[in-house]
């Protein structure tokens, strides 16, 4: 008697939990707190626009119609009316381009209004912990997770959250643990890398560009430096580690570049720059007049990469992201599509150095990319600012499903790569090599498709369709960033 007793009861709770977890229905909830952040965006909006300090209002509309595709309340406040079912700007009622304040009144009223604003940040992470609450009770602790992703923006330092999601402190700032153990892994690389063989004559291209060039030998590259021979030490340390932790992570042997050497070559000053593109380079044409306007490009003789750094790591890490994309081609037996090329660069310079840079972005410190000042992240038309910051635009990406689809990527070139592209490319080999790190690599062993047809390479080699992998990275990156 007891133990059917027990079975019924056991039966029951069984039940209970079954119905529970199916009365959750998470979509409606993230309609809902999606909602609420942009209700709660355009009302802050509206207070900046009050005062007159109309960048700040515009981040917040814009923000609002991101998080809630064309949210009414936002668009009116921008001066948008809806005729025939499509928003149209009334000019006399738009927004000034210059805020009506300047100097201690701008910074004055900005803090004003910014404690304000912390204010109804504090009000949504409340909400936010109640829609998350909800979810544990319906025993779906994973949508709890993915709900509470939204915490990183209102609240930040909410200890509780970040461990749940199995983020750790590095420094002042929270991220993943699986992020800063590769990231140590990546430093332990750098270490080990060495710096190369001091050669004591000068190369003769320095002659050309007017500087004398320090150059630094080694098995796979050739680093040169018009700073000084600490400077091309460092680079060389920088592009051999980039070739171990590359090498490591596709878990290859054998030799790179088919035995050429690879020579990365730094300098500070705009005429020395411009010299190594209109005499060293080879170019003509219109790819010479972009590589003027750019502040790296390659060269055939010796075979590299040069570029003009502003600020001292930003060449290590634009170098650093070609000797990878080198090495996947050394991989893969040919070039791989854009935004491979950007995903898998990334991911390795951003071990190695804690950086994700460009030859459009110049590095202030570690983990940061130089960009003007302005509102908080995540705002869809800014540079990046390192890994984190690649993070939390992808989350921003993937809680308001506004990424590009894998299929979208695929058929983008090279130009047409922009922040958010970057972002999902990063976010998405970040996922692979966490979660099917075996399949990852098989899949960039396989000869480079053009395309569409990388696509089918990925989804032979994952054994997974491209949709059901975008939905599997949304689904970590809401659970994991």
């Amino acid at each position: 008697m007891k133990r059917a007793a027990f079975a019924l009861c056991l039966a029951l709770l069984v039940q209970a939990s079954v119905v529970a977890q199916a009365a959750f229905d998470f979509e409606t909830e993230r309609q809902k707190v999606l909602e609420l952040l942009a209700d709660e965006h355009t009302d802050i909006g509206r207070e900046f626009a009050k005062a007159t300090i109309y960048s700040d209002a515009r981040f917040h509309f814009g923000r609002a119609v991101v998080l809630v595709r064309e949210f009414d309340k936002a668009m009116k406040a921008q001066g948008y009316e809806k005729k025939d079912g499509r928003w149209v700007l009334n000019a006399k009622d738009a927004l000034p381009q210059k805020d009506g304040l300047s100097g201690d009144k701008l910074t004055a009223e900005r803090e004003r209004l910014g404690k304000k604003r912390d204010a109804a940040y504090k009000r949504l992470a409340d909400k936010i912990r109640a829609a998350a609450r909800r979810a544990r009770d319906a025993q779906a602790a994973e949508d709890a997770l993915a709900l509470e992703s939204f915490l990183n923006y209102y609240a930040p330092d909410d200890a509780e959250a970040r461990k749940a999601r199995g983020h750790v402190k590095v420094g002042e700032e929270w991220g993943p643990s699986f992020a800063k153990a590769a990231r140590e892994t990546g430093a332990r690389h750098l270490q080990e890398a060495g710096e190369g063989e001091k050669v004591a004559e000068e190369d003769p291209q320095g002659k050309v560009i007017g500087a004398r060039l320090w150059l630094r030998k080694g098995t796979h590259t050739v680093a040169r430096a018009v700073e000084s021979d600490e400077r091309a030490a460092r680079l060389h340390r920088v592009l051999e580690g980039i070739i171990l932790l590359s090498r490591d992570t596709l878990k290859i042997e054998g030799p790179v570049f088919n035995g050429r050497q690879f020579t990365g070559t730094v300098v500070q000053r705009q005429e020395h720059y411009l010299a190594m593109v209109e005499k060293l380079s080879g170019k003509a044409g219109s790819d010479l007049e972009l590589a003027r306007k750019l502040a790296g490009s390659s060269q055939k003789d010796p075979w590299g990469f040069f570029c003009r750094e502003s600020g001292w790591p930003s060449g290590d890490d634009m170098l650093g992201n070609t000797v990878a994309i080198n090495v996947l081609y050394s991989c893969r037996g040919g070039g791989s599509e854009p935004w491979i090329n950007t995903g898998f660069s990334y991911l390795m310079t951003g071990r190695l150095l804690g950086t994700t840079n460009t030859v459009r972005y110049t590095v202030k410190e570690e983990g940061q990319t130089a960009v003007g000042g302005g509102a908080e992240e995540p705002d869809l038309k800014k540079k990046s600012e390192g890994p984190q910051k690649l993070r939390a635009l992808a989350l921003f990406q993937a809680q308001t499903r506004t990424d590009a689809s894998l299929r979208s990527l695929a058929v983008l070139d090279l130009n047409s790569l922009n922040m958010e592209h970057a972002a999902k490319a990063f976010s998405f080999f970040e996922f692979l090599f966490e979660k099917h790190p075996d399949k990852a690599r098989q899949w960039l062993k396989l000869k480079p498709g053009q395309k569409v047809a990388e696509i089918a390479n990925l989804e032979k080699a994952l054994g997974l369709g491209v949709d059901e992998l975008d939905n599997q990275w949304r689904r970590w990156v809401l659970t994991t960033y």
